[in-house]
């Protein structure tokens, strides 16, 4: 739901024009790279070509997509579907090569820590998986 929110709130914040603080803001406060966007910016683009649609609809729309995801992935977990488990896997490594690119581009204690620890998340989840096999 909060992603549900965070789409629509960036929606209505590209139609009221403060798309652009907003991202200033972020890349102040937050340290990102939002003029590097790479994973993101592919799939802006993408849904901005498929859908015609302007890039900040087409970001919003990518959050929304996310969200679907991540609430598809969190009600196969709570009904116990092994399915769910390896989304679960599949998503959490989804951003590590942006988290790579990230780290590349500005070499912080806090990028390269959150690079390992969603590694180490990885690892273990698909060892867990590998490991309890129902035979």
């Amino acid at each position: 739901m909060v992603l549900v929110i965070l789409a629509i709130g960036f929606i209505i914040a590209r139609r009221l024009g403060l798309v652009t603080e907003l991202a200033e803001w972020a890349q102040d406060q937050l340290l990102l790279a939002a003029d590097r966007p790479v994973l993101t910016d592919l799939v802006v683009r993408i849904l901005a070509y498929l859908g015609n649609f302007p890039h900040q609809t087409a970001l919003g729309l990518a959050i929304i997509l996310y969200a679907i995801i991540e609430g598809t992935e969190g009600v196969g977990l709570w009904l116990h579907r092994r399915w769910a488990e390896y989304l679960t896997v599949l998503a959490t490594g989804f951003l590590i090569p942006y988290e790579v690119v990230e780290v590349l581009h500005r070499l912080t204690l806090l990028r390269v820590g959150g690079l390992a620890l969603n590694v180490a998340v990885v690892v273990y989840l698909a060892w867990r998986k590998r490991l309890f096999v129902d035979v």
